[in-house]
């Protein structure tokens, strides 16, 4: 944590302030605190900096099934470590966004291993990134040597910092996992500065037969997210090999490896992934989808409802990477 951070920071319980009570260990740059404690200045309530960032939830509660996907698999899908522009094209195509927004503050929710926070700091701005698991952990060690950012661990639900305080909020992949999707996405218009605006995904829900992870959700999830990954990285690498096998059967190869449910053997030219990393991805995007504690699509209708109950306007939805993309602006 930064000491010119503190004046952001607000206690989600009483509102007041917090000051530095303790610091334990400090950084050579950017004024770090990287072992300390907070105090709030009214309720006396006490936060530990621990390896550099804030911690103001006591655990990853219902997140921590991604804080253990994305400090194991903390570089797979950021770009800079891929050198790919996989996240890039979903983050602007999404957001709409320039590439340069030096001056702007922003906030994202839900940061993970840091895959989009490395995309917003590129553009000049402040970032504050923050997640309720662990991951955030790989997003700092991602995206650190900057003195724009600052990362915390902190529940959506109780978000602690000041009102009206960002001229951008962006929360990409994170709602849906939400235990409660609707109340969600109501604590974070709170923080948009008058004019600023938001930018949300969140899975559709759709009718007709329910998706094929929907059906194997049940019978993994008793397994824990420590089984359901051994299962999947003793099963996937033989079924990959198996599949690129088929494949070479002529004629009826590509029809029969369709029948192997692993996506597909190759993402060239586009992504040049070896075969070793095609083989993490799969396994990741498995874990992903299979062991989430909450996985709650949404109708196109009730994601508009919110931001029009939120007060928002020049709203816009439409379909993306991720189900549905929506953005509005905090009336001046």
């Amino acid at each position: 944590m930064q000491r010119k951070s503190l004046e952001s920071f607000v206690c989600p319980k009483c509102g007041s302030m917090y000051r530095l009570s303790t610091v334990a260990q400090e950084g050579s740059a950017c004024g770090e605190i990287i072992e300390g404690e907070l105090e709030c200045t009214g309720c006396r309530a006490t936060i530990p900096i621990v390896r550099n960032i804030p911690r103001f939830v006591p655990s990853d509660s219902y997140a921590a099934s991604f804080g253990f996907q994305w400090n194991r698999f903390d570089r797979l899908q950021v770009d800079k470590f891929m050198h790919n522009d996989l996240s890039r094209d979903r983050f602007y195509k999404t957001t709409g966004w320039p590439t340069r927004m030096e001056g702007q503050r922003i906030l994202e929710v839900g940061c993970g291993s840091g895959r989009f926070t490395q995309l917003a700091l590129e553009t000049g701005a402040e970032v504050f990134s923050f997640d309720l698991s662990s991951a955030v952990e790989a997003a700092w060690r991602n995206n650190t040597g900057t003195c724009k950012l600052e990362v915390f661990q902190a529940s959506v639900y109780e978000i602690p910092l000041r009102k009206r305080f960002f001229d951008k909020i962006f929360c990409m992949g994170v709602l849906q996992h939400c235990p409660d999707v609707a109340g969600a996405f109501r604590a974070l218009p709170l923080f948009l500065r008058p004019g600023g605006e938001i930018v949300i995904d969140v899975y559709e829900k759709t009718n007709g037969f329910p998706k094929l992870k929907y059906l194997v959700r049940p019978l993994v999830r008793p397994l824990g997210i420590n089984g359901i990954y051994n299962l999947l990285r003793w099963t996937i690498p033989p079924a990959f090999a198996v599949k690129k096998a088929v494949y070479q059967i002529p004629r009826i190869g590509p029809r029969l490896g369709a029948l192997i449910p692993i996506g597909p053997i190759s993402h060239a030219p586009r992504l040049n992934y070896t075969h070793e990393e095609l083989k993490q991805v799969k396994i990741l995007s498995a874990l992903d989808m299979l062991s989430p504690a909450y996985d709650q699509p949404q109708r196109m209708d009730d994601v508009r409802k919110w931001f029009k109950d939120g007060g928002l306007v020049d709203v816009e939805l439409k379909r993306g990477y991720n189900g549905i993309n929506a953005k509005g602006k905090r009336p001046n």
